[in-house]
């Protein structure tokens, strides 16, 4: 069992050491959980704001005088052998340490591409919490871990993790998956949210949050990015530019997400899909999957499915009456509080919980307003731009800008509200991620 395995490695004092680089939410709950976990321990914290690294640790049980404040890779091994707990502002001594896996989780693509890279280029093991450059050239890094016999993994807990699991558990038993993906809040309204509706549309008060992110939320980008991570790592492609965002009761997500030849709203099968819990009318779907992630699937043989149809909402699983499909699903994650255990998975039988297998899908950018030339984006969440989710293909051939590249690009000519974001209307801003992605284009569609 796995929590032997981790005893073992406590009891021999050979735990595996885990260097963190970021300490938002997400980073600050793995780092507590696994402060309590046997076999496994925080060795580093990088974080611009080191003091945001030391209190995550203290969250985790972890004394203010047990931590050491570092600035090289040298200083994070002295405190790792005299099991000390380091923190640092600089990913670069987690990265030249002897840690054994990197976690990055800034939230940031340029800063999760780079760290990526360099990470994989020092041999170390990734975890890839940072989705935002995951579904930009996580392709790219996936390869370069493979190539440097080293693990390219995303994150368990996560929403696409959780979704994937359910993939592999669907195919893995002979099951045909009509679509799979994630439950959310959302109407199309929102798609032009800005941070300053951030407070009145989810009832906050105070300042004690980052509006961008929760903005990136609100306006459909972040639904898009899992959705996309997910489309990347399975296979599973996109329906509409876009996703239908659906609001549908559970109870009749296998009818509404079939082949619109079932009497579904889907003009093709194996795809992702975000299902939202709010009408456009802003009311509630009485059973949603809110917060949960969910896979609908076939069988070539209808008697798996009359059989599982037998024990209904008992066992978790949703049985269409009109398009004979089922569905099962998962309705809650945990975020970062789950995500050790696919560290410890990985570490201990080299498995993934899931990693890209090609550019299936990307994240496109489209105005939230008419922007004149000079304009200078502000990226996710921000209050120029939204991403959308669309097949990779359709992508490269439109010129496509992903929004994890459109932090910073000045825009070169005028945009109509709702435009879309390409290499022709806006300047890029340099950065390794941009190579990375350009070089990944150019694999796919040749010299």
């Amino acid at each position: 069992m796995l929590y032997d395995r981790l005893e073992k490695l406590a009891e021999d004092d050979q735990p595996i050491q885990v260097g963190i680089i970021g300490a938002g939410t997400f980073g600050t709950q793995i780092i507590a959980r696994i402060c309590q976990m046997q076999g496994m321990r925080i060795a580093v914290v990088a974080d611009l704001i080191t003091e945001r690294g030391s209190s995550a640790l203290q969250m985790g049980g972890v004394s203010r005088e047990a931590v050491t404040l570092c600035d090289t890779a040298a200083a994070v091994n002295d405190a790792m052998r005299q099991r000390e707990f380091a923190v640092t502002d600089d990913p670069a001594a987690i990265i030249g340490s002897a840690v054994d896996v990197v976690v990055e989780a800034t939230g940031k693509a340029e800063a999760g591409a780079q760290h990526g890279f360099d990470a994989i280029s020092a041999g170390k093991h990734l975890v890839m919490v940072t989705i935002e450059a995951d579904v930009v050239v996580g392709t790219t890094l996936r390869q370069l871990a493979d190539q440097a016999g080293t693990i390219y993994s995303l994150a368990y807990g996560d929403e696409p993790a959780l979704a994937i699991e359910l993939y592999e558990w669907a195919r893995t038993l002979g099951f045909r998956v009509i679509a799979a993906g994630k439950g959310t809040r959302f109407i199309p309204d929102f798609r032009k949210a800005t941070p300053d509706d951030v407070p009145r549309l989810y009832g906050f008060t105070g300042d004690d949050y980052n509006a961008q992110v929760f903005c990136s939320f609100l306006d459909g980008t972040k639904h898009a990015i899992e959705s996309v991570t997910l489309s990347n790592a399975t296979g599973l492609t996109i329906d509409v530019r876009g996703m239908h965002f659906p609001a549908i009761d559970l109870r009749k997500m296998p009818d509404q997400l079939a082949l619109q030849s079932k009497g579904g709203i889907l003009t093709r099968e194996g795809v992702v899909e975000a299902v939202s819990s709010m009408k456009p009318d802003n009311t509630n779907v009485e059973r949603n999957v809110r917060g949960g992630v969910f896979a609908v699937i076939d069988a070539p043989d209808p008697q798996a499915i009359e059989s599982m149809a037998a024990y209904g909402e008992i066992i978790g699983m949703m049985i269409g009456k009109q398009s004979g499909q089922a569905m099962i699903y998962r309705p809650q994650h945990f975020v970062g509080h789950e995500m050790p255990l696919g560290i410890a998975r990985m570490m201990l039988s080299g498995e993934t919980i899931g990693a890209p297998i090609g550019q299936i899908s990307e994240v496109v950018a489209a105005v939230k307003k008419p922007l004149a030339a000079g304009t200078i984006l502000d990226g996710e969440g921000g209050f120029t731009v939204c991403g959308l989710a669309e097949r990779a293909e359709i992508a490269r051939q439109q010129n496509l800008v992903p929004i994890g590249l459109t932090q910073g690009a000045e825009v070169l000519e005028a945009i109509p509200d709702g435009g879309l974001i390409t290499y022709d209307n806006v300047r890029v801003k340099p950065s390794l991620a941009l190579e990375l992605k350009q070089q990944q284009d150019r694999k796919t569609t040749g010299p």
